[in-house]
């Protein structure tokens, strides 16, 4: 019976990081559609925050925790904020 109430609660915790990495993708895709406005200081912040993100998900196993999406769709959201995009791209969180 502890198997369930495990495994439940990993279905719950998927949901909401499923949620954040969609968050992230999203706002990911929506600077990435719009690369050639963006500054270069921007753009290169984007490509580390990309490597970042790529260098955690190649150390990670199956076993351990995923990684946490929350941090990286921050980021992501901090550039917008700082880089004093106009409504469309700056979206609250």
């Amino acid at each position: 019976m502890s198997t369930l109430s495990i495994s439940g609660s990993r279905k719950v915790g998927g949901h909401g990081n499923r949620a954040t990495r969609r968050d992230f993708y999203q706002r990911y895709d929506l600077l990435l559609a719009n690369w050639y406005l963006l500054t270069n200081r921007i753009q290169q912040e984007i490509e580390q925050i990309r490597e970042d993100l790529h260098a955690e998900l190649a150390r990670w196993r199956p076993h351990q925790p995923q990684p946490d999406w929350s941090v990286y769709a921050d980021r992501m959201n901090m550039l917008c904020r700082n880089g004093s995009f106009p409504t469309a791209l700056a979206w609250a969180r």
